[in-house]
């Protein structure tokens, strides 16, 4: 087999769920072996050029991949389209419960700061209620904007006027391989995530609407040490360069998932030394009898937002393979 079946096979399984791939990737590369083969008419000893154009007409002739691929899907996918179904159903993977986890803690901080003596019942309360809505919100944010891409990727509106749509060619199965879109758009997304992260230890209180309980200053305690937040950032910075090589790449390997998973877990260790060795959030928002929950909570959605990310990693990894 061929590169460039290996591609278009690639293509149109890309756009199905994982569990199903294998098998009809099998089913579409015997497919294509036994066209070729009818297309030499049994000849013995074919020229390599006369196997590659057979391969080629009879890749054009099996045509879009992405429609291809509908024929297979045992679901309907209209308002998210095959072009960007999978990138879907990984936002779904690593984003909701990213949200879930971010929810909780923030409102879990918030509820601890805002209230002289906790109630746990009160506390369980704001966190399903606002967590329900932050998970709503995300998804209805990331389907919206996904469901928009989509619309623009999926043909122009010159072609749908005038009625005509243009025929596909082997030659943009050259120029477009889903896997590599894929992991672009993944780092784009990962490295927007790091951007943001970055910017916690200088967002004020004000924002959220608890700037009155510390001034508006910043949530980090303004005595911790700046090699603290340094360390941060150089994690932070580490992080960033995998995700710019990925992008430059198109690709992925084993020996960037190994170090990205390092990088990973040093963070989480870090800053669970951080948090348990001194006073990371501003004094003002820290209450005597809250802090040490407070540092629990904290340390907790650390680690479990490192373990997903793992997960979503190896699987983004095993399936890309």
């Amino acid at each position: 087999m061929s590169a460039l079946t290996t591609i278009y096979v690639d293509n149109v399984v890309s756009h199905l769920p994982e569990n199903s791939r294998g098998d009809i990737a099998a089913e579409i590369r015997a497919t294509i072996d036994d066209m070729v083969e009818a297309r030499l008419g049994g000849l013995d000893h074919p020229a390599d050029e006369q196997t590659a154009a057979a391969e080629r007409d009879v890749l054009e002739e099996l045509g879009d991949p992405v429609r291809l691929s509908r024929e297979y899907s045992n679901s309907p996918q209209h308002l998210i389209g095959p072009n960007t179904y999978p990138l879907f159903l990984w936002a779904m993977r690593w984003v909701i419960p990213l949200v879930a986890v971010i929810s909780v803690t923030a409102n879990a901080i918030a509820f601890i700061a805002t209230q002289a003596t906790v109630q746990i019942g009160a506390l369980i309360g704001q966190l399903v209620g606002n967590t329900v809505t932050a998970l709503l919100v995300a998804f209805a944010a990331v389907t919206i904007i996904l469901a928009l891409g989509d619309r623009g990727l999926s043909g122009g509106a010159g072609e749908k006027i005038s009625g005509t749509r243009k025929t596909w060619s082997v030659d943009q199965l050259r120029a477009t391989d889903a896997k590599a879109k894929q992991i672009r758009a993944e780092a784009v997304l990962n490295l927007i995530f790091l951007v943001l992260l970055a910017l916690i230890p200088l967002i004020p209180t004000s924002l959220v609407y608890v700037g009155h309980l510390n001034n508006g200053e910043t949530f980090i305690n303004p005595d911790l040490e700046s090699g603290w937040l340094l360390g941060y950032w150089a994690f932070l910075t580490l992080m960033a360069v995998i995700e710019v090589i990925k992008l430059v790449r198109s690709s992925t390997s084993a020996a960037l998932i190994i170090t990205g998973v390092v990088l990973d877990v040093a963070m989480a260790v870090f800053l669970t030394i951080a948090l348990l060795t001194q006073q990371v959030l501003h004094p003002d928002l820290t209450s005597a009898s809250g802090a040490e929950v407070q540092q629990i909570i904290t340390v907790i959605a650390i680690w479990a937002i490192v373990i997903w990310d793992q997960i979503s990693t190896w699987r983004a990894h095993r399936a890309n393979r």
